[in-house]
Parts: structure tokens; sequence; C-alpha cells
């Protein structure tokens, strides 16, 4: 049973701490991603690279970086036009991306691809030369482009060569999104920066979890027993969607007896019920 708000305030919480939402305040710091979030600032602000990429498995926190990476982005200096997810025709990018400038144009009905290319042109060049802004493309999912839109990505990066510095271009995706680009070399070849993003390491764990608690209200942030972060890390693999499950879960099974703090007991209960009920590595020593 999901906790009320009511039942929250019994653990001095706020709001829930471990739901799966993009919520900047929720952002760990942990040195990965800290190198991910300092090496995409790099990107943008050198201006003359034509791509970055970012992989990561699923569930490490690749949105949540790039969330906090485009809010700390100056708006003054660049328009930051992101999409959560990619699985859009070159036709469809365009367009959507035209709209989201918030340029004042209108498209004409019926459109042809090649005049749409053109109508962009013009808005990076405005943007550019008039207002002294560069344009930053955040494409999230990056991994669901079709491989032509991949290769059109790559032509629209041909501006640079026009207007020196006008576009930059971030690719975020799983894993298959690195193979899906190494399997395009024209497009492969423009990508500057590349970073893959791991999961927490064993000694952040307990960091992340308190983190999360002190943003959701707790005073300290220190709920789970310090044995708790090592099981959470060994049955997660220290991913940190899996560590919120884990997490969230063992605060209900705190909760239903009443206690004041999570002790080992929740989260072995936690995990054992899961591997009852799915496939989950079994990972936890002692535990069968």
């Amino acid at each position: 049973m999901t906790p009320t708000m009511h039942n929250l305030s019994h653990f001095g919480l706020r709001e829930r701490p471990f739901e799966v939402v993009t919520d900047p305040r929720f952002y760990f710091a942990s040195l990965e991603h800290r190198e991910a979030l300092a090496r995409l600032t790099y990107l943008v602000d050198q201006q003359t690279m034509y791509f970055g990429m970012l992989t990561g498995d699923i569930g490490c926190g690749k949105s949540l970086t790039r969330k906090v990476f485009t809010a700390q982005i100056d708006p003054s200096r660049h328009c930051v036009v992101e999409f959560e997810n990619s699985a859009f025709d070159t036709r469809e990018l365009l367009r959507q991306l035209f709209a989201r400038t918030g340029s004042m144009a209108e498209l004409p009905p019926g459109i042809g691809q090649g005049q749409l290319f053109g109508y962009v042109a013009s808005l990076v060049n405005e943007l550019h030369r008039v207002q002294q802004r560069q344009l930053v493309l955040v494409l999230d999912e990056a991994q669901d482009l079709p491989r032509e839109t991949m290769l059109d990505l790559k032509r629209l990066s041909n501006l640079n060569g026009e207007i020196d510095g006008a576009l930059t271009m971030i690719l975020i995706g799983q894993p298959e999104l690195r193979r899906l680009v190494e399997s395009l070399p024209p497009l492969d070849q423009r990508i500057s920066l590349r970073f893959h993003l791991l999961n927490l390491a064993a000694e952040e764990v307990g960091a992340y979890v308190e983190h999360r608690l002190r943003v959701a209200g707790h005073p300290t942030g220190r709920l789970f027993a310090p044995e708790c972060h090592t099981l959470l890390f060994q049955a997660s693999r220290g991913v940190p969607r899996e560590i919120n499950r884990l997490a969230k879960l063992s605060l209900d099974s705190g909760l239903a007896r009443g206690a004041d703090s999570i002790l080992p007991t929740d989260v072995e209960s936690v995990v054992h019920d899961l591997r009852r009920h799915q496939s989950m590595p079994h990972l936890l020593p002692g535990l069968s």
C-alpha cells in the first residue's frame, strides 16, 4: 500500500522521497553525475562542438541530469529546446523544433522537408546574429530516433559551417545509442564529447538515500539503518531507480510495523517479496 501524506508524517516527511520523477531538487551529485554535468556544461560553453552524447543504463539518472543541466543554462546566451522522447521522423522533429523556439513565424501548410530545413536555418541564423544566442537541441531517448533522422541531424549540424557556433546538439539515451551512432560514420565523426554514466558506487548509496529523505522533509535523512545501505546497493547494483523502488517499499514495511526507522529486515523482506513475484538477481548474501 502506498503511504498517504498522513502516514508520511509518521517519518517526518512532507512528500514522498523515492518517486520516479525528474525533479531537480532530488538530483544527487555523485562522482559520475557531477562529471556528466560538467562535461555537458563544457560542451555548451565551448560553442564550437557539433554534438555531445550522454549514455547510460536504464534508471541511472540520465533524464534527471538533463533536467539539472538545462535548468542551469543561461537563457540570455542559449535557446534550449528539449525533447523528452525522440521517436520522430525528420519532418516532425523539424516542425516541433521550429515551434518550440518561440518563433513568431508560421510554417506554410504542407511544407516539404527541404523547405523545413530552410526555415530552421533561418531561425538559427536569427538566434545567432540578432539575439546572440546559441540553439541547444537536447534529444532524450535518442536511441529511438530513426536512422535516417540521425543522418539528417548530421546535415543540420552543417549549419555550424555557415554560422560558427550557432548550434549544439546533445543525444541522450541507453547504451544501444552508442552502437547506433557507431553504425553511422558521418554522424559518429561529429560527436565531439561522449560520456557513459555509471551507477552509484556502494559508498554513495547511503548519501543518496539520505539526500532524498532530507529533500522530502526529514530533518537528518538518517531514517534507514546504515546496514540497509549495503543491502540496497547489493539488490539494486547501484541503479538509482531500483534503489528508489526498494527504499519506497521498505518505508511501507517499516510503517506497517509502526517503526521509527527502517531496519535491514525491512529491506530483506522487500527483496524476498520481489523475488517471489518477479525475476530479480540473487545478490544479497544469505538470502535465497
